[in-house]
């Protein structure tokens, strides 16, 4: 699964995402970044970039362009 995660958001960067953890938590805001490891987004709530694990992503959401 973290395959699909990590094509997808390499293709995604500059769009609106929402993402969901294996431990509950949700993320919503614009993804600026991937490596192999980890997503950047820029945090609609705080307005902070935040840094999450690939692999803690349980599911992601992506806007449709």
């Amino acid at each position: 699964m973290s395959e699909i995660i990590k094509e997808r958001a390499k293709s995604s960067i500059g769009k609106e995402v929402i993402i969901f953890t294996h431990n509950d938590f949700r993320y919503a805001g614009k993804l600026t970044n991937c490596d192999e490891t980890y997503v950047e987004i820029l945090d609609k709530v705080s307005g902070k970039y935040k840094i999450i694990l690939i692999n803690e992503i349980k599911d992601m959401e992506i806007e449709h362009d």
